[in-house]
């Protein structure tokens, strides 16, 4: 089966697409200042960012290893999308409790940390959250 072949073709570009933003986009944002992507209150946390970075970047290599199986990587997939929609909700809430602006601006990190969950609900192979919301049974 080649890289791109029909059967999972979009669910392995979701995944590499989401892997490269984690890797590569998300570093490149935290630490080139740009606008909404820090958090100044009360001060920054530069051992803080750099831990979330190294966490990100990791996660992004694994997606992007994943791609070449992804029904093998299903678990990785589902967790991205929980884990990430729980973690921008709490940023929503926080950055909307904090009066950070920039953040809830389409430049800034929480709905960056939305993007990837919904393109990979939007590749999911199985399509098991679509499905469920939309009432209809999941094909195993």
């Amino acid at each position: 089966m080649g890289w791109l072949d029909k059967e999972y073709r979009w669910t392995r570009i979701g995944m590499v697409v989401v892997g490269l933003a984690f890797a590569v986009l998300y570093p490149r944002a935290l630490w080139g200042g740009d606008e909404g992507w820090m958090w100044p209150t009360p001060q920054r946390n530069l051992p803080f960012e750099n831990m979330l970075v190294a966490m990100f970047f990791v996660h992004g290599l694994f997606l992007i290893w994943g791609a070449r199986d992804p029904i093998r990587y299903l678990p990785l997939i589902d967790f991205t999308i929980v884990a990430n929609i729980v973690h921008a909700t709490v940023m929503l809430n926080d950055a909307t409790r904090l009066g950070l602006t920039a953040n809830l601006q389409l430049s800034g990190d929480v709905p960056g940390t939305y993007l990837g969950p919904l393109l990979l609900l939007l590749t999911h192979p199985r399509k098991f959250y679509l499905d469920r919301l939309f009432g209809r049974v999941a094909k195993t």
